[in-house]
């Protein structure tokens, strides 16, 4: 993630650089870079990025994706893997989120979610060692 100093999106009457929603999943090598916002419950794949856009609740961005140009994508939309997405008329194009992505998207939380578990498993609570 990169913000700019100067750059900002408005989500419910704040400012900011980088909005991310709740259960919100960047997936590995993506790129967000403000302004932007990324609304609840989206996906954003690996190796896409997100530059200067608003992406509502529930938008699947798929690997190798590209969305910028100040467009505002609505909720529960697909972005297709490699897609370009630079207009405000191809976002206003794109289909409903799959419901097979919908499903990927929770799996992918779910196991995310066990690690904090599983490392606690594997390596032990943390100690905090205070010097006297």
């Amino acid at each position: 993630m990169h913000g700019l100093d100067d750059e900002f999106v408005t989500v419910n009457g704040n400012r900011y650089s980088i909005y991310i929603g709740s259960s919100v999943t960047c997936g590995h090598g993506a790129i967000v870079h403000g302004p932007c916002a990324v609304g609840d419950g989206s996906f954003i794949g690996f190796q896409s990025i997100v530059f200067d856009a608003v992406l509502g609740q529930g938008v699947f961005v798929s690997n190798h994706a590209l969305v910028t140009g100040g467009v505002r994508v609505a909720d529960n939309r697909f972005i297709p893997p490699g897609a370009v997405i630079d207009t405000q008329e191809q976002a206003n194009r794109l289909g409903q989120t799959p419901q097979d992505k919908k499903q990927f998207v929770k799996e992918v939380q779910r196991i995310n979610q066990a690690f904090p578990a599983s490392y606690q498993v594997l390596f032990g609570k943390k100690r905090c060692i205070m010097p006297y």
